[in-house]
């Protein structure tokens, strides 16, 4: 059985590699200008996911 203190950090900690992979995804897609319509979305989606990202990670350190 799998502790409820574990199961947390699972759950913190696997949304916030996801939102930081496509938080680099995105910073990359802004930095090439692969879609100069599009840039700024890039860059704004960047930084959402980007923040999510640390949110989600400073949660899985205190815990």
């Amino acid at each position: 059985m799998v502790s409820p203190a574990l199961a947390i950090k699972i759950l913190l900690l696997v949304p916030a590699v996801i939102f930081l992979f496509y938080s680099a995804v995105y910073l990359l897609l802004f930095e090439l200008n692969v879609q100069p319509k599009l840039s700024k979305f890039y860059r704004n989606t960047s930084l959402v996911l980007a923040g999510g990202g640390i949110l989600l990670l400073a949660m899985y350190l205190l815990i």
